[in-house]
C-alpha cells in the first residue's frame, strides 16, 4: 500500500519545521521567501496534494460554490454558467452545477444537497416557490440571485434592465409603422417576464397607443412547443397583431415555428422582436431582431458579488446590480 505524503515528510525534505510547512500551505502567516521556496520545492518533489476535506473541516471553507439554473440547455443560461465558472476558477473555487428545470421540488432538493456538501455560497435563478426556505438559507450562507428575483429574500442579485429592453423595442416597432403590437409571454409572476411586459405597456402608453389584450399569446409552458401552439391560436384570429415581442428566446423560437407552419411571412405579414439574442437568429432568413442580454457578464458579476459577500461584514447591505440590454436591429421588422 502506497503511503500518503504528510506535512512531516515535506518538512524533512525542505529542512523546515512542520509548522512552517503548514503556514505555507494555508497562507496563515508570513514566511520568509527562502523557506517558502524550500517548502514549495519539496511539495513538487513529493507530488504532495493537500486534503481539501480535512482543510475544510478545520477552516469551514470548501472553496466550492453551488449554481442552480432553470434550463442549462438554453444558451442564455449556459453563458451565465460559463461566466460564473471562469470567475470562480480565477479565484480557486470549484463549481457544482444543478439544473432545476423550473421544478420547485428539484430546486429544494438541490439546495439541501449543496448545504450537505458545505458549499461556501449559492448562486441561483430562483423558481417562484421555496421562498421561506430561501429566506432562511440566505441568513446562513451567501445567496446570489441571477436573472430573476423573488421578493423578501435578503440577498445580492444580478439582473438586466428588462423594462428598458422591451420599452426600446416597442418604440422601435412603432417607429417602423406598427401600432398593433402583441406579446408572447409565460407566467406573469416571474419577475423577468413581468418587467418585460411592463416595458411594452409603458412604451405604448407613452405613445398614446392602446395595449390590446387580445394580441397576447399566453404559452402554457416555457418551451418553443408551448409557444408555437399559443401563437398559432393568436395568428388564426382577426384582427391580429402586425408585430410581436416574444419575452424570451424559447418563446421566440415558438413564434418562428408557428409562422412557418401557417405560412406567415416575416416581416411582410408579421414583424418580430425576441428578448434575448441567440447566435442562430443572425442566420435565419430574414435575420431576427433581438434584445441582447450580457449573459456571461451576469454570471461573472454574480460570482464577484459572492466573493465579496464571503468576506463582508454581516450587516453589509445587499447589492442589486442591473446590467443594460442592447437592441440588435436586423431584418425581422
Amino acid at each position: 500500500m502506497i503511503r500518503k505524503t504528510t506535512i512531516q515528510d515535506i518538512s524533512r525534505v525542505a529542512g523546515t519545521s512542520p509548522s512552517t510547512v503548514s503556514r505555507v500551505l494555508t497562507g496563515s502567516a508570513v514566511v520568509s521567501p527562502e523557506k517558502r521556496d524550500a517548502v514549495q520545492d519539496a511539495i513538487r518533489k513529493l507530488n504532495y496534494r493537500p486534503s481539501h476535506i480535512a482543510r475544510s473541516l478545520k477552516t469551514r471553507v470548501t472553496y466550492s460554490v453551488g449554481l442552480l439554473l432553470n434550463d442549462i440547455t438554453n444558451p442564455f443560461y449556459s453563458a451565465i454558467a460559463r461566466g460564473v465558472e471562469d470567475e470562480a476558477h480565477r479565484h480557486g473555487y470549484s463549481l457544482i452545477l444543478c439544473n432545476t428545470s423550473e421544478d420547485a421540488d428539484r430546486e429544494q432538493l438541490y439546495l439541501e444537497v449543496l448545504q450537505d456538501k458545505h458549499v461556501d455560497g449559492i448562486i441561483l435563478g430562483p423558481t417562484e416557490s421555496n421562498l421561506s426556505y430561501l429566506r432562511d438559507l440566505a441568513q446562513r450562507i451567501p445567496v446570489i440571485q441571477v436573472d430573476r428575483t423573488v421578493d423578501d429574500i435578503a440577498s445580492d442579485a444580478v439582473v438586466v434592465d428588462n423594462f428598458a429592453g422591451t420599452y426600446e423595442a416597442t418604440r422601435h416597432l412603432v417607429a417602423c409603422g406598427h401600432h398593433q403590437i402583441g406579446v408572447v409571454r409565460w407566467r406573469r409572476s416571474i419577475s423577468t417576464l413581468a418587467e418585460r411586459e411592463a416595458g411594452v405597456r409603458q412604451a405604448l402608453a407613452d405613445l398614446d397607443i392602446p395595449y390590446e389584450p387580445a394580441f397576447t399569446a399566453e404559452a402554457a409552458g416555457l418551451s418553443s412547443q408551448d409557444s408555437m401552439i399559443a401563437v398559432q391560436r393568436l395568428l388564426r384570429v382577426h384582427p391580429r397583431p402586425t408585430a410581436l415581442i416574444a419575452l424570451n428566446n424559447q418563446l421566440g423560437l415558438g413564434v418562428l415555428a408557428a409562422c412557418r407552419q401557417l405560412g406567415v411571412r416575416i416581416p411582410d405579414d408579421l414583424a418580430l422582436i425576441v428578448f434575448d439574442d441567440l447566435d442562430v437568429f443572425s442566420f435565419f432568413q430574414p435575420p431576427i431582431t433581438a434584445i441582447e442580454q450580457p449573459a456571461y457578464q451576469i454570471g461573472e458579476r454574480a460570482m464577484q458579488l459572492l466573493l465579496a459577500r464571503l468576506v463582508a461584514e454581516k450587516d453589509t447591505p445587499v447589492e442589486r446590480v442591473m446590467l443594460p440590454t442592447r437592441l440588435i436591429v436586423r431584418q425581422s421588422v
